[in-house]
């Protein structure tokens, strides 16, 4: 069993409440066939109140995910929004960029596709 402190306790219980909020939000802006997902500290865990909101979307091609993205940034949802195409998505993996393999590592899916 896992004795958390109240302040852990409480920290995870926001965290809890804000992915509810910005799922809430995404599912209501999301595209047919894009995906999104969030990565980051928020991701990790190891966000604080300094922490911004990194998502990145994935779309059927490069234009849709961007037109998806470009949605997010205008609605404010995500302070960071990335693009990909889901062919690209899939395709990273040990010769990509050490960047994209730890977004790949973090990533969460919060709206779109089937989950």
């Amino acid at each position: 069993m896992e004795l958390l402190s109240s302040l852990e306790r409480l920290r995870r219980a926001r965290h809890g409440e804000w992915l509810l909020q910005i799922r809430a939000q995404l599912e209501e802006a999301i595209l047919p066939g894009c995906g999104v997902y969030l990565f980051g500290s928020r991701a990790r865990g190891d966000w604080d109140g300094f922490s911004d909101t990194d998502l990145l979307v994935v779309g059927p091609n490069q234009g849709q995910a961007e037109l998806q993205a470009e949605r997010l940034r205008e609605q404010t949802i995500g302070d960071d929004v990335l693009a990909i195409s889901r062919d690209r998505w899939e395709g990273i993996g040990p010769q990509s960029s050490p960047y994209w393999r730890a977004i790949r590592v973090q990533a969460q899916l919060l709206a779109g596709f089937s989950k």
